[in-house]
């Protein structure tokens, strides 16, 4: 922008405006992270699916250790995204609060702001999962 015009009010609708974008963008990128996340997580498991495996006789016989995805559940004080079975699934993304122990699915951590966003009505659609209320912690709630 060159020149922009001298008078508050126009540049108050520019500033709003501008600041909007930047949301929607953030909002965007937040969604897309939280997808990608989601994608590594199926990929790393479907190579492991396919990876052969010693037979029983060689094996350790130390416990096997939980899947990434379980480890993650035991993290309170964190937030998880447990992302759509597909795109086009009509259930939407849910938010789970650290230690929750309701996923269906393998989720990937989020920060605090991305899941602020995630849950933010109108922006990427997530719910709030109705056992652990991120909602209620992230002060979302109505």
């Amino acid at each position: 922008m060159s020149e922009l015009p001298p008078d508050p009010p126009r540049l108050r609708a520019i500033l709003t405006h501008l600041e909007q974008q930047l949301a929607a963008t953030d909002t965007i990128a937040t969604y897309l992270r939280l997808q990608r996340d989601a994608v590594q997580q199926a990929l790393a498991s479907a190579e492991r699916q396919n990876t052969p495996r010693p037979p029983a006789a060689t094996a350790p016989s130390s416990p096997r250790h939980p899947p990434r995805a379980t480890r993650m559940r035991l993290r309170p004080g964190t937030y998880m995204l447990e992302p759509k079975i597909h795109p086009d699934h009509p259930r939407p993304p849910i938010i789970h609060i650290g230690g929750c122990n309701r996923p269906e699915r393998s989720t990937s951590e989020c920060t605090v702001r991305e899941a602020e966003l995630a849950l933010t009505p109108g922006l990427v659609g997530a719910e709030a999962c109705p056992r652990c209320r991120p909602d209620l912690s992230l002060g979302l709630a109505q």
